[in-house]
């Protein structure tokens, strides 16, 4: 079963909030069970843990924080678009700030994705973890594209 029951995340702009903490979740129960596991207070295998579980947290912090200026970004460049349109000036000159910005955030994301996805790497066998939504947004962007290709083609995927 997987912590969330959603279509294959195709794009980094597919990234959701529910998507990070449902594979930031996934890091934390490991985690715990890797702590049950430690010989004792102090261990080896708590202090992975811990260690592992700080990176997480400010992982996923971050990749929240980054979705969050995304929407505002995306809401403010909308209004721009639609003040614009209704001035009639179509001038593209504020947009081009806005698109430059809006690129780094993505790539930001993109990189917070893949570390989050590096931490759960040793645990991608399991069955709890959603091969179709925990992937590096790089492949599923290629994958996506092709798919397009061949069924605009008229091919069968």
């Amino acid at each position: 079963m997987t912590d969330i029951q959603r279509p294959a995340l195709r794009y980094t702009a597919d990234i959701t909030v529910a998507d990070i903490d449902g594979l930031a979740g996934f890091i934390e129960r490991r985690i715990v069970l890797l702590r049950e596991a430690a010989d004792g207070p102090g261990g080896q295998e708590e202090l992975i843990g811990e260690a592992l579980s700080h990176t997480v947290t400010a992982l996923t912090g971050s990749a929240r924080e980054v979705l969050g200026t995304l929407a505002g970004r995306a809401a403010e460049v909308a209004a721009a678009g639609a003040a614009e349109a209704a001035d009639g000036r179509g001038t593209h000159g504020e947009f081009l700030a806005f698109d430059e910005e809006l690129e780094e955030l993505m790539a930001r994301l993109s990189r917070l994705w893949r570390y989050l996805l590096t931490a759960a790497e040793a645990w991608s066998h399991l069955p709890e973890y959603d091969v179709a939504r925990w992937r590096l947004d790089g492949q599923l962007d290629a994958e996506h594209e092709a798919r397009a290709r061949w069924q605009g083609a008229g091919e069968a995927w």
